[in-house]
């Protein structure tokens, strides 16, 4: 019902993301919390499968920080691999030498952040390769903001 839903969106711990130390902190539900912000160089999935990792002890101090009355457990802290370009800017757009290949991809521990402007710059280039039109030099998104096709383009690591 509306009446829960409003019940359960003001349980919520945080009504805006915040950031302490390069990690970011935001409301994902009722009484739950997503913290990032953390990276580790650990290689491919099938061969990081045993690589003792300090991220969620690192996670879980964050967490009792910002939240000392919660039930936060290291046991519960979840970690995921995210692709990370070499430059650490996000691959998006047309793989020339493979036409009809878009990558969309190397957001790393940004991916929630960044990945609705990504998805702007790449349905353009997607429409603009459907469409066949000449391609700008520069994704605009909403609000007047501007980058270059070139600083997330896959041709530059070319």
């Amino acid at each position: 019902s509306a009446e829960e839903t409003k019940a359960a969106s003001s349980k919520n711990l945080l009504n805006q993301p915040i950031k302490i130390d390069d990690m970011y902190c935001s409301s994902v539900g009722a009484n739950m919390a997503r913290i990032a912000g953390f990276g580790e160089l650990v290689g491919y999935r099938d061969k990081a499968t045993n690589v003792p990792s300090v991220a969620p002890r690192v996670l879980t101090r964050y967490g009792k920080t910002l939240f000392p009355e919660s039930k936060i457990k290291e046991a519960n802290a979840l970690q995921c691999f995210r692709p990370l370009s070499p430059d650490d800017l996000p691959i998006v757009g047309p793989v020339r030498s493979v036409p009809g290949v878009f990558i969309h991809s190397g957001h790393g521990t940004l991916g929630w952040t960044l990945c609705l402007a990504t998805s702007e710059c790449l349905a353009t280039a997607l429409t603009d390769e459907i469409v066949g039109i000449k391609q700008a030099e520069i994704f605009h998104l909403p609000g007047d903001i501007s980058i270059e096709r070139a600083q997330l383009s896959p041709d530059r690591f070319m």
